[in-house]
């Protein structure tokens, strides 16, 4: 008996952690890609893929981010980046951001391009966007 009642509370739990039950904001879907860093005027104190994240939210909540963000070097003077775990068929909006320490040789904050933008992707697709990093005009 005690078996049955331990085996059938593993199942419950597995079976709440995987579906996502009680208003998990999780999905399915990925957005993936590069960030272009300048080739220079730069500072850099540091890694700065360290510094820049990808923000995936709901249109209504731009801050409100979801999935998991992960952002990290890559080849050619870029980073890339994934979030995973994000809804599906759902208005999305994209952005990347740079962390505060984040700056160019004069002391002004990078300009990161395009703008956030919206997207909507269907069940278990990826998206892929690419972004740039410049300093000065």
């Amino acid at each position: 008996m005690y078996r049955i009642a331990v085996a059938a509370l593993m199942l419950a739990a597995t079976g709440c952690a995987t579906t996502g039950g009680g208003g998990s904001r999780e999905g399915n879907a990925t957005v993936a890609g590069v960030i272009k860093l300048p080739e220079t005027g730069l500072s850099q104190a540091g890694n700065p893929c360290d510094q820049l994240r990808v923000v995936v939210a709901h249109a209504s909540t731009p801050t409100d981010a979801l999935g998991h963000s992960m952002v990290k070097s890559s080849r050619g003077n870029r980073c890339s980046f994934t979030v995973s775990g994000i809804p599906s068929n759902t208005k999305l909006q994209v952005s990347a951001v740079a962390e505060s320490s984040l700056k160019c040789d004069g002391g002004a904050a990078p300009t990161i391009s395009p703008a956030p933008f919206e997207l909507e992707l269907k069940n278990y697709a990826t998206g892929t966007r690419d972004f740039a990093v410049s300093c000065g005009s």
